[in-house]
């Protein structure tokens, strides 16, 4: 990655939110997505699994006034759970978000979560938040790699 590559550049935070449908099954760069997060290539990783039992899983952290002890089973829910954090690196720095995934779907509900969660954190209508969004889409840092 290119912060290993360039040590001596400045480089914001960077968070991998990921979703599949199983741990055992489909997590399948695990040790590799971690080993990221242990070296700073990535400052978080957040992670969901849309098929697994709740109870088996691991607890879910408490983060922005959620104190739900089930993990968050979407990649949109876990976006939500750190809205803050994500609308603050989007923002007022200057960051990027790039989806990738499913079109039907995946897309459209983190299109939403992102409405929610620019209408939540700077207080505004749904008009000014898709209009932020759009802003985002046409600066290109907001971009999406999905398919049907």
């Amino acid at each position: 990655m290119e912060r290993k590559e360039n040590p001596d550049a400045m480089f914001g935070e960077t968070w991998l939110f990921f979703g599949c449908r199983h741990r055992d099954r489909d997590y399948l760069f695990r040790e590799e997505l971690e080993g990221f997060v242990s070296s700073g290539a990535l400052s978080h990783l957040k992670v969901c699994f849309s098929r697994d039992d709740p109870e088996e899983e691991e607890e879910g952290e408490e983060e922005e006034g959620f104190t739900s002890a089930a993990p968050p089973r979407y990649v949109q829910h876990n976006l939500l759970r750190n809205r803050k954090h994500v609308t603050d690196i989007l923002l007022k720095q200057k960051g990027f978000l790039y989806v990738c995934g499913d079109a039907k779907n995946m897309a459209k509900d983190m299109n939403d979560a992102l409405l929610d969660a620019i209408r939540a954190e700077l207080q505004v209508d749904q008009l000014d938040a898709m209009k932020t969004v759009a802003l985002l889409r046409e600066e290109k840092r907001y971009l999406q790699d999905i398919w049907g």
